[in-house]
């Protein structure tokens, strides 16, 4: 049996916004669904952050991901989901923008080239990675999860073949990133988010400043 990833556990009356989001809408989904507390997950923190376009998904890839993971979200009364109903409707009209065109499709090749036969959901990972990528942090803060084990699971499950290449057990973000380029046939390159973080000279230390 798949496990399952969810939301990092809180006590009810001390749970961050992004959690809250995230527990309403698992009351939506099929029980058990290996990527339904993931997908929970960053569309909490998206609703947290006012920006669901952090999620890396468009509209319209939201709106299908709802549809199927999270069937009546959009339409409840539940109080802890208004914020989704109000974001989707701003975001619906003014879209998603792609800041780092020519990473972002360099990653999509990537991880379409090594994606597993089986999860339907994979395209929405997909989305949801590579525009994660853009962001300063660490992979798994940036999805708003609780440890690279979870990005390793969810890697795993999505991208078995890929996760198997990590034989220097990279720093996933850079691994990702490093893949990529080399993927394409280019020299290695950090993710356009690296620089910012604070553990860059950590995962570069060869990189002049």
């Amino acid at each position: 049996m798949d496990a399952v990833l969810t939301p990092p556990p809180a006590a009810a009356d001390s749970r961050t916004p992004a959690q809250r989001f995230a527990r309403a809408l698992l009351h939506h989904s099929p029980p058990g669904h290996p990527d339904a507390g993931f997908f929970a997950t960053v569309i909490g923190t998206s609703l947290a952050h006012q920006d669901l376009a952090r999620s890396g998904l468009c509209p319209d890839e939201l709106l299908h991901l709802l549809n199927h993971l999270f069937p009546g979200a959009l339409a409840s009364d539940d109080a802890r989901l208004s914020a989704l109903r109000e974001q989707y409707a701003g975001y619906a009209l003014s879209g998603r923008g792609d800041p780092q065109l020519g990473f972002t499709l360099l990653l999509r090749v990537l991880l379409d080239a090594y994606r597993a036969p089986g999860p339907e959901t994979t395209p929405w990972v997909t989305g949801v990675l590579v525009h994660a990528c853009l962001r300063p942090d660490h992979l798994w803060r940036d999805l708003g999860l609780s440890g690279r084990e979870d990005v390793t699971f969810l890697l795993a499950r999505h991208y078995p073949s890929l996760v198997i290449r990590n034989v220097n057990n990279l720093r996933w973000k850079k691994f990702l990133a490093y893949s990529a380029c080399e993927h394409a046939g280019l020299p290695p390159s950090a993710a356009p988010g690296c620089p910012a973080c604070e553990d860059y000279g950590v995962c570069y230390p060869d990189t002049p400043d």
